[in-house]
């Protein structure tokens, strides 16, 4: 794995559990939409945005990981495409 991307102080060499600060966070992420849909699922007045809110927070949390993990430019497009949907209805 030779070909990783270095952006954060915390990555001091190639291998999945580099960054494990930043990837264990991103944890949070994902139990948080995980908590959040079926509360949401199960209301009768639930929305099209609240339910693609809280799917975009479920994939920050794995796209995050993924990064902060593997260190790619595949897991960073994975890191930040998720991240570029959530503030892009704030943006227009």
């Amino acid at each position: 794995m030779e070909n990783f991307i270095d952006l954060y102080c915390e990555r001091t060499a190639a291998g999945f559990w580099n960054e494990p600060v930043n990837a264990l966070t991103n944890l949070a992420f994902i139990l948080a939409a995980l908590i959040a849909w079926p509360t949401a699922w199960h209301r009768p007045q639930r929305s099209l945005i609240e339910m693609t809110v809280i799917a975009l927070v479920a994939a920050i949390g794995v796209g995050s990981f993924l990064f902060h993990t593997l260190a790619t430019p595949l897991s960073g497009a994975l890191d930040v495409i998720p991240i570029w949907l959530f503030f892009l209805p704030m943006s227009c």
